[in-house]
């Protein structure tokens, strides 16, 4: 074997390492930010708050998670991957153990707060590692890897909290095993990345004006809108699984354990999701193309899903839960798109401001959600808010969305400074 050819496979053997360790963060991260949704109608109960009270709440962790995507990406760009998924889990480890032991509302809105700090700048730093150690032809199959951790994520936290209250009568003694596996796994990060110090990627170091140039400049760069509108009304369907359980049991009729499997059924899609969906981009040698294609037949299935009477059987809810999430895990194809649009320089700030304006949008939306319930005792006016979304979220992609395979090399035909 050649000097080069050794190279390559310690290369790749340590690609896997790190998406293998990288995953499991990102799976319990997706538990914790999925927690509130799926304890919607225990902590409503045990709290006696209103929907919109409850909207808040789950919004908590997304506001400030999207507030932090644009510092994220700078961050990423100034400190380096590694020391800033390091320092800002460890704020997220203090925030889920204030979460387990609270039990008034202010309390879990503080560790709402704190948890969503501590969660905002791990993706994006963790697709940056991805895309800087993966090949161009297994990029967006990694990335989709890594993000359908979050379908498990989500899963049992759906799952999970139902079957959790039944067996041992609370939620908490889940939480609080999740809670030690991402301390371990934070240990996990620390000595993995640290004993491979050659191959961490570090930023530029930039000076304070050159990252508030970079900003502007990426920010004002129109390529980005189609990216920001579509992503943002695609986080419309994440308000719809947050909120999936109550809907059921108001307007279907189902009880809690019930509506928790059609709930886990949904967010259990986005791991075949995430990666199907990401392995037939790298094969068709397209991003636009399926995206175009799993938002239209979501959009179809969520209004299908809307207007099916409770008196179906409860598999019927189940397919439909796991497919509405199959097909919105298009989503993934962004954190690829992003980076083969932009220059490098800006490739970091734009996904922060994507995924932050995305998650900013879901944040006022949860509430806005539940606040309709509220107002009309009705979920009409809530659901056709997210339906008209979803049509015109394939509009966008549909006429504004341009394909981004290959990179800026193979599209050198766009104009880089538009």
């Amino acid at each position: 074997m050649n000097l080069c050819a050794s190279i390559k496979m310690e290369r790749d053997k340590y690609a896997l390492i790190l998406l293998t360790t990288i995953c499991i963060t990102y799976f319990v991260e997706n538990f914790l930010r999925s927690a509130a949704g799926a304890l919607t109608p225990i902590l409503i109960t045990e709290l006696s708050i209103s929907h919109g009270k409850m909207g808040l709440l789950i919004s908590a962790f997304f506001f400030v998670y999207g507030i932090m995507q644009v510092p994220s990406g700078i961050l990423s760009d100034a400190l380096g991957a590694r020391k800033t998924i390091i320092v800002f889990t460890a704020l997220t480890v203090v925030g889920v153990f204030i979460f387990w032991i609270s039990h008034s509302y202010n309390l879990l809105a503080v560790a709402q707060l704190m948890i969503g700090i501590g969660c905002s700048v791990f993706y994006i730093n963790a697709v940056k590692l991805v895309s800087t150690w993966f090949p161009t032809d297994r990029k967006a199959t990694a990335i989709g890897i890594l993000s359908a951790a979050s379908g498990l994520g989500n899963f049992v936290a759906y799952m999970g909290f139902p079957l959790a209250v039944e067996r041992f009568g609370d939620w908490r003694t889940l939480y609080l095993v999740m809670s030690l596996i991402l301390v371990v796994n934070w240990v996990m990060n620390f000595f993995v990345l640290k004993e491979k110090e050659e191959i961490v990627v570090a930023g530029p170091h930039l000076s304070g004006s050159s990252i508030f140039r970079n900003l502007i400049d990426t920010i004002t760069d129109r390529r980005l809108l189609p990216f920001i509108a579509g992503y943002m009304l695609a986080s419309f369907s994440w308000v719809f699984l947050n909120w999936l359980p109550q809907f059921l049991i108001d307007v279907k009729g189902f009880d809690y354990i019930t509506a928790g499997q059609v709930a886990s059924a949904g967010s259990i899609a986005g791991i075949p999701g995430c990666i199907v969906i990401a392995a037939i981009s790298d094969k068709l040698k397209k991003r636009k193309t399926p995206i175009v294609i799993f938002s239209s037949i979501y959009t179809m299935l969520l209004f299908i899903f809307l207007w099916m009477p409770s008196s179906l059987p409860n598999l019927v809810f189940l397919v439909m839960g796991f497919s509405l999430t199959f097909m919105v895990s298009f989503w993934v194809l962004f954190f690829s798109m992003i980076p083969e649009t932009l220059p490098p320089e800006k490739a970091g700030v734009g996904l922060g401001l994507v995924n932050g304006l995305g998650t900013i949008g879901f944040s006022f939306i949860a509430p806005l959600y539940g606040g309709l319930v509220d107002a009309t005792g009705k979920y009409y006016a809530s659901n056709s808010l997210l339906l008209g979304g979803a049509i015109l979220m394939t509009i966008i992609f549909t006429v504004f969305l341009k394909e981004s395979y290959g990179g800026l090399s193979k599209n050198s035909h766009v104009e880089l400074n538009q």
